[in-house]
């Protein structure tokens, strides 16, 4: 059974969708040149061949059965054997080490560790850190003079305590000029009546 990934173009299967259209453009791109080299020369087909080849155009294996093809021809058409340039193949087939052990021999699955007791002295060490944390912000939110949910309250009375000592202490003094004046305005009321005297 294919599974859902598997993409097919040109009878082959391709594990990924761009790799699938553009094996399908390659087969558009084959059927185009096969058109165009109809009844041409040996010569006009081996250039248009090593055009193909310099360019690049093919690099799926639907592109490849058509170049395959075409050397085919061409040995058919009276082209040397020396003179067809073999097909390039920009991709690696075999993914061997260079010691020439097989990849899949090479690896090895990662040693569990036993994370289960590392996990719990992290988880530990954390949550400790965030309980200080906690606690430091308890203590600076206690202790500031600005006012605040822990505060207010005592914040809040030390103003008013603050404020009522300076009108206390306005108010004698108003008082006491009060006093000063209501004496010196009785001194120049008395010098004034000695002075009508």
């Amino acid at each position: 059974m294919a599974d859902k990934t598997d993409y097919y173009a040109g009878g082959y299967r391709f594990a990924s969708l761009k790799d699938a259209g553009q094996a399908l453009q390659e087969q558009k791109k084959a059927a185009y040149f096969e058109e165009k080299l109809v009844n041409r020369s040996a010569q006009e087909m081996l250039a248009v061949y090593d055009k193909i080849l310099d360019e690049k155009v093919f690099q799926t294996p639907a592109g490849w059965e058509y170049l395959k093809k075409m050397q085919e021809d061409l040995r058919r058409a009276g082209i040397r054997e020396e003179a067809i340039r073999p097909i390039p193949m920009y991709v690696t087939f075999v993914h061997d080490h260079e010691d020439g052990t097989p990849v899949r021999s090479r690896i090895k699955p990662a040693k569990k560790k036993d994370t289960g007791r590392a996990l719990l002295r992290t988880s530990v060490f954390i949550n400790l850190f965030l309980v200080a944390l906690v606690i430091a912000m308890f203590v600076i939110s206690l202790n500031s003079s600005n006012p605040n949910i822990l505060n207010y309250k005592s914040v809040l009375e030390n103003q008013y305590a603050s404020w009522e000592q300076e009108l206390t202490r306005r108010e004698r003094d108003v008082r006491q000029k009060e006093a000063l004046l209501e004496k010196s305005g009785e001194i120049q009321e008395s010098q004034m009546q000695g002075e009508d005297h």
